[in-house]
């Protein structure tokens, strides 16, 4: 067998994005061979609203891949504010003064990373390596082979509440799906739709979407904080209703189909106004933001128009913006929906952390995705 089946589940606004990828693994390709968006009142990003109508609608998404797939390794992505976001560094020593790195020490290290007292209503979702220490020196990207006595990894990690978690898990479990990867949206975003010079410059991505906005700040080569926002487009499509004089959920199911208008532009935005104002307002309450100010915008989502790129680039005070796309992936379908990005940018994330055996992601089971192992209740990707 050379190819292998991946199903990514992303959990955006009211309703579930699911992308079906064909991984070569002879020419390690991704195909995207099929993607839908599923409306579901019963969620709200990934907290569960009615786990009933959840587990009624998931099975829906399902059904409708079972024409394209029997047995896909899945990928879940995980949004909304009940996240939260930190850095931690973990070390492992060596006896041996020249002793050699291998993968295992790499774990090791991540590992380490864990806090040891965690809030028992948390739950650690993910633990990306962003780089390694090799006695006492930082910035190692790749360090197996090398020589060392202590080895260091610093790591952007992800929580979860995680009763929210839970209730997740069992909408999941209930469609008959309990072997799974577990990953941040929001960070498989940035670790996809931004270009390397981005990432090596100062750029924030921010993912715009019904009930909620992401938000990501990179400064050379190093993701620093996220954000994850309790406001979206709904307060838009509100202020957007009072302009024209018509109801909201009309607004609201017009935006979701949006296309660039000029006279709906100038409308849209001055509904928006108030919305980018907030946004801004939280980011520059993080001394981080205050102290790295990103100079580059990359707008991706739901809300991904040039209407709302212009006032994102003149509110936030940045020199460039565009709007993020994934229009070089390899596709027998449409792909081109922004409500899809984050559903193929959990297929890229999860691949290439499998090509490097980066992170910890807490999965059911050994085998998805390739080799992980289980330690400490988590596996490594």
């Amino acid at each position: 067998m050379t190819h292998r089946d991946i199903l990514a589940l992303d959990f955006y606004g009211e309703g579930i994005t699911a992308a079906l990828a064909s991984l070569d693994e002879e020419t390690d390709t991704l195909r995207i061979r099929h993607i839908l968006r599923q409306p579901s009142k019963a969620f709200a990003g990934a907290f569960v609203r009615d786990r009933s109508g959840a587990q009624d609608d998931l099975m829906h998404v399902f059904e409708k891949m079972s024409g394209y797939t029997t047995d896909p390794a899945v990928v879940v992505g995980v949004r909304g504010n009940f996240l939260s976001f930190a850095h931690s560094t973990g070390f492992t020593y060596t006896q041996a003064r020249n002793h050699i790195i291998r993968q295992s020490d790499l774990e090791n290290a991540i590992h380490e990373a864990l806090p040891k007292t965690l809030d028992e209503s948390l739950e650690v979702v993910d633990m990306l390596p962003l780089s390694y220490i090799i006695d006492d020196q930082p910035g190692a990207t790749d360090p197996v082979g090398m020589s060392g006595c202590c080895v260091g990894a610093e790591t952007f990690m992800s929580f979860g509440v995680a009763t929210h978690l839970a209730n997740l898990d069992g909408v999941l479990a209930a469609c008959g799906c309990e072997d799974y990867l577990r990953l941040p949206s929001s960070v498989a975003l940035a670790e996809t739709i931004l270009t390397p010079a981005e990432q090596a410059g100062a750029c924030l991505l921010v993912d715009m979407g019904e009930s909620s906005i992401s938000a990501l700040l990179y400064h050379k080569d190093s993701l620093l904080e996220a954000w994850e926002l309790p406001f979206g487009l709904d307060g838009v499509a509100e202020k957007l209703a009072d302009l024209l004089q018509n109801d909201t959920a009309t607004v609201r199911q017009i935006l979701r189909t949006y296309d660039p208008d000029p006279v709906m532009d100038e409308l849209l935005e001055d509904a928006a106004t108030e919305t980018v104002q907030d946004l801004h307002k939280e980011l520059v309450q993080s001394l981080t933001y205050i102290q790295h100010p990103p100079a580059q915008l990359v707008l991706c989502g739901q809300g991904a128009w040039p209407v709302m790129q212009k006032l994102l680039k003149n509110t936030l005070n940045v020199r460039k913006a565009r709007l993020g796309s994934f229009d070089k992936l390899i596709a027998d379908c449409e792909i081109d929906n922004p409500q899809y990005d984050g559903a193929l940018a959990l297929l890229q994330h999860a691949v290439a952390r499998e090509r490097q055996q980066l992170g910890v992601s807490q999965v059911q089971e050994t085998g998805l995705l390739g080799k992980l192992f289980t330690k400490l209740g988590f596996n490594v990707f």
